[in-house]
C-alpha cells in the first residue's frame, strides 16, 4: 500500500484537499494522512474546520511515497512562508518522491524550480518558474500531476491515481463515486 500526506495550512481549499483524500482512499491502495502544518485544527478558505491526523513535523517523510499540496490563496501563502513546509517539499524531491499540486499550489513548486521544463497547469495568474503553463483541468508530466482549480479536483485526484498506482484502479474509484 502506498502512503501519502496532504499538507493543510489555514486557508487551504477544502474541496481540493478532501476530494483528493476521498478519491485516493477509495482505491483501497493508498493510505492518506492529513498533515497540519502549524496546527492539528486547520481552518479552510471557506471557514470549514478540519482536524488533521498529525502535525507535519511529526511525520517521517521517508515513510511516504508522495504528498499533495491543495490550493487556496491564503493556504498557499502559508505553505510558502513556512520554513518547515518548504523543507519537507524539498526533502520529498531530494528523495525522488512525488509532490502533486493544484490551483495556486503549483506556484510553490514553480518558485522552487520544480516545474522548470515541465508542462503544468494551475489557477490562472499563479504561473511560476520556467515550465509550460497549459490551459487544462489537470496535467500529468512524467510523475508530476498538477491541477487548475477546485472544479477539477476529481480529475486531479484521478490523475494522481494513474501516476501512483495505475489507471486500472480508476474503475473501483468511479464505481464508488458515480455508481457505474
Amino acid at each position: 500500500m502506498k502512503k501519502c500526506f496532504i499538507i493543510l495550512e489555514d486557508g487551504f481549499e477544502e474541496c481540493e484537499a478532501l476530494i483528493t483524500h476521498d478519491v485516493l482512499t477509495r482505491t483501497g491502495e493508498i493510505k492518506v494522512t492529513l498533515a497540519g502544518g502549524k496546527s492539528i485544527d486547520v481552518v479552510s478558505s471557506m471557514g470549514v474546520h478540519v482536524k488533521a491526523d498529525k502535525l507535519l513535523k511529526e511525520l517521517d517523510v521517508n515513510e511516504f511515497d508522495f504528498c499533495v499540496l491543495p490550493g487556496g490563496k491564503v493556504g498557499v501563502d502559508n505553505i510558502s512562508s513556512s520554513e518547515l513546509d518548504i523543507e519537507v517539499i524539498k526533502k520529498m524531491f531530494s528523495l525522488g518522491k512525488h509532490v502533486h499540486a493544484i490551483c495556486a499550489a503549483p506556484s510553490v513548486l514553480g518558485n522552487l524550480g520544480y516545474l522548470d521544463g515541465k508542462k503544468y497547469t494551475c489557477f490562472p495568474g499563479f504561473n511560476r518558474g520556467n515550465g509550460e503553463w497549459m490551459d487544462k483541468g489537470s496535467i500529468i508530466d512524467g510523475t508530476q500531476v498538477t491541477g487548475r482549480s477546485m472544479g477539477y479536483s476529481i480529475e486531479f485526484a484521478e490523475n494522481i491515481v494513474k501516476v501512483e498506482i495505475g489507471e486500472n484502479y480508476l474503475t473501483k474509484v468511479k464505481k464508488g463515486i458515480f455508481g457505474i
